[in-house]
């Protein structure tokens, strides 16, 4: 079974914001992205410096101190979707876009980002919560746990035909935040895998029983799994990176070896003059060669 992934953050000041923009745009170190990938990400505005300026053009002049400026919102599905690579991957991750649109209002959306440098693709998006009232309130959309029950359903819907299916209801799994979904991916090998079995309820049957343990087992073990398969991509990325490096050095060591054998002994001024010799011999095969 593949799940429709929803994840969201608070940030409560500009600091917050510019700490995961940061993150969003590989402006500091990100363990799990794969730099050679990178160039692969798309975003909706340029910079960071150019979303934080669209979250504060948003922001009501009077607002509560502690009040929440931005929601991060994290959009992927599992691992095993088979969908990723696909014009089923182009679909979900524009769905989303328009789910966000019609739950928050465009004007409020100060960038989409999908990032394709990891080993499961997913959107980010920064979100500044104003109401139908035109208030800072972000209690009006993640207050409470019926409206984050409501919000998973929602999504999950507009997803359904392309094969993914919402977490289950009502489940004990706890919820896993933006900051500790990256935080399983960035320590999986600190991991270790504990499940909590739903209890059966009076004159269920034992297939029903075992469909909502089976369920709950994926829902609780789903990020541990994710991150594992991060681990062995980067292990492989390392492996072949290892690979192309010693093949590079073999290669230099026999070009760069009989100069070493020239120069050994003499003392500056006769390399230099070896190094103009050697500069001239280059330029007389270059223009034999033409």
């Amino acid at each position: 079974m593949n799940y429709a992934i929803l994840r969201t953050a608070k940030l409560k000041t500009m600091g917050n914001i510019g700490g995961s923009l940061a993150h969003n745009y590989r402006t500091i170190e990100t363990p799990n992205a794969d730099p050679n990938r990178t160039l692969k990400n798309d975003h909706t505005v340029a910079t960071p410096e150019a979303v934080k300026q669209a979250i504060k053009d948003r922001l009501p002049e009077k607002r509560r101190s502690d009040a929440v400026l931005c929601i991060e919102y994290l959009i992927t599905a599992s691992p095993g979707w088979d969908g990723w690579g696909t014009s089923k991957e182009d679909m979900f991750f524009k769905r989303a876009s328009l789910w966000l649109s019609d739950k928050h209002g465009a004007e409020n959306i100060a960038d989409v980002s999908i990032h394709k440098d990891v080993t499961t693709p997913h959107l980010v998006a920064y979100v500044v919560p104003i109401d139908q009232k035109g208030k800072l309130n972000c209690k009006n959309f993640l207050g409470g746990r019926v409206k984050l029950n409501q919000m998973q359903t929602d999504f999950a819907k507009t997803v359904a035909d392309l094969g993914l299916t919402r977490g289950k209801e009502g489940s004990k799994a706890k919820h896993t935040s933006i900051k500790e979904y990256y935080h399983d991916i960035n320590h999986a090998r600190d991991f270790s895998i504990k499940t909590v079995s739903p209890k059966p309820e009076m004159f269920e049957s034992k297939a029903r029983y075992g469909e909502k343990v089976t369920a709950a087992v994926i829902e609780q073990v789903e990020p541990t799994v994710k991150a594992a398969n991060s681990i062995l991509a980067d292990y492989e990325k390392a492996r072949i990176d290892k690979s192309v490096a010693e093949v590079s050095y073999e290669t230099l060591k026999k070009r760069v070896e009989p100069y070493l054998v020239a120069i050994e002994g003499l003392n500056q001024e006769e390399i230099a003059k070896v190094n103009v010799a050697m500069q001239l011999e280059s330029r007389r095969i270059a223009v034999e060669d033409r």
